[in-house]
């Protein structure tokens, strides 16, 4: 199976939908996307029914989303006329597996401008990584899906000048640890992965904007771009574990 690899959305579903009709062209059976997708009201409440996809889009959630909206969606029922229409939301912590590939998803990441938001929020909590853990050590997942990267491995992930004094005062000032400025990320998301009992071949993330590739033994990091800004498709091979691009 071909999975088609989608990076940020930033609201913009009409885009999605143009990339979702381009990936299934290229014959990718569903898509992962890596948050801030779109997770707000204005964009997917009762009375704005999502058009149906033409392949299944699992997504996470990014920071910039509203998680109030999105917990009263999925208590309401609303993210469930979601999935009848192709738009699959992946709670922090879930685990899938697509024509055997078992994929893991861990939402949520730090702001860099504006504050944090610890209870139902864009945080990742303890609880969060507590509730991966488990479910990745009981079924370790093939490829893994998170928002930010991990923090401190050598991935080389930093944001734009433009966001660092923002950075500062939202992360750093505010006491919250985001990493090494050079090589930022999410310190849960290290604990994950120092903790996985079997490393995935891939991981994917989105949060920072840009294509960048880096790996570790046998497992390739890949940071997506945002959709308006990616050049063509990322597919992942479940069967050969390749990443392809079309």
């Amino acid at each position: 199976m071909k999975l088609a690899l989608f990076g940020d959305v930033h609201d913009d579903l009409s885009q999605l939908a143009r990339w979702t009709a381009r990936a299934a062209a290229a014959g990718a059976g569903a898509a992962i996307q890596v948050g801030d997708l779109g997770f707000t009201a204005d964009r997917l409440d009762a009375g704005r029914p999502l058009a149906r996809l033409p392949i299944p889009v699992l997504a996470l959630c990014g920071n910039h989303e509203d998680h109030a909206f999105l917990g009263r969606a999925r208590a309401s029922g609303l993210a469930t006329a979601w999935a009848a229409q192709g738009l699959i939301y992946q709670p922090r912590g879930s685990l899938v597996c697509l024509d055997g590939c078992r994929i893991g998803f861990l939402g949520g990441a730090l702001h860099s401008d504006q504050p944090q938001v610890a209870v139902g929020g864009n945080l990742i909590t303890s609880a969060n990584l507590a509730e991966a853990q488990a479910a990745f050590a009981a079924r370790p997942p093939d490829l893994i899906a998170t928002h930010s990267c991990p923090a401190g491995l050598g991935l080389g992930m930093s944001g734009t000048d433009g966001l660092a004094e923002r950075s500062a005062i939202h992360i750093k000032d505010a006491g919250y640890d985001g990493g090494p400025a050079n090589d930022c990320g999410e310190p849960a998301l290290t604990r994950l992965w120092q903790g996985l009992p079997r490393r995935p071949a891939l991981w994917i993330f989105g949060h920072f904007h840009v294509f960048h590739q880096h790996r570790i033994d046998q497992t390739l990091f890949l940071s997506l771009p945002a959709l308006d800004h990616a050049q063509g498709l990322c597919l992942w091979d479940t069967k050969a574990a390749r990443l392809e691009f079309a």
